[in-house]
Formats: structure tokens, sequence, C-alpha cells
């Protein structure tokens, strides 16, 4: 019981926060060990910048709350379809250079025509490798 407490208590492997210097890019920060048990700090590895400038400020917010639960391995998840209505796509970048970021495009659609750029994701390189995220095997 108390182990499961403790897991609890422990700090989560990725955070995020707003910018000061725009309500719509969010700054991912990920917690690096330096030494031993209780030593580090979190450190910005990338951010979620939102396109629409249309799109609800609480609606991006839990839009990024969904990504720091896969980037910490959780499937505990929002489910935002209803809200807007939309399907959400994404496009991984590809990276002119080994060493450049990884970034991810997501789209809205909504079963009607083009869909539409919503936010960028941009993340360095080798973070997604460190990350929790479970991509299921296809069969």
């Amino acid at each position: 019981m108390v182990k499961g407490f403790n897991a609890e208590s422990e700090k989560p492997q990725f955070i995020y926060k707003q910018t000061v210097k725009s309500e719509n890019v969010y700054e991912i920060l990920m917690f690096r060990s330096k030494g031993g048990p209780g030593q580090g700090k979190y450190e910005i590895v990338g951010d979620y910048t939102v396109i629409d400038e249309d799109e609800n400020l609480e609606l991006s917010e839990q839009k990024v709350k969904n990504v720091i639960s896969l980037l910490n391995g959780k499937d505990d998840l929002k489910e935002l379809g209803n809200l807007t209505k939309t399907r959400v796509l994404f496009t991984i970048v590809p990276k002119k250079s080994e060493d450049d970021p990884t970034k991810i495009i997501f789209r809205n659609h909504d079963g009607k025509g083009t869909s539409e750029e919503n936010a960028v994701l941009t993340i360095e390189k080798g973070v997604l490798n460190e990350s929790q995220i479970r991509i299921p095997e296809s069969e």
C-alpha cells in the first residue's frame, strides 16, 4: 500500500507550462536526473504551438494535457471529439538532418473537405525515445 502512495507522489517525467510570450504556446518540460535520487530538474525539451487562433484556450490546454499523458505512458486521455466535432489527424514531419527535432503537425478534420492545421509539437531529438509512449504493434 505504501508503494502505491509513493508511486503517486513521484514526479512525472513530463509536464507542461504556458509560456509568458504567448497564450498559444506551451513549453514541454522533462525531468532529468542529475546524480542521486531527488536530484534533478525539469528542462524545456520542446513546445506545443497552437496555430488555430480561434481555438478556445481551455480546449488547447486539454489537448496539451493529453499529449503530456501520452508522453508519461498513461492512456487516461480526455475524449475531445464530442467538444470539437472533429477528428484529430497528425503528420510527423520528415527530418532534414539526423539532429533535427521531431515535429508533429496536428490537423482537425470535420469530415468535409480538407483538414486544417491546428497545432505543432516540436520535441528535441531523442526525447520521444525516452518517453513512455506505448505504440501498439500491428498485427
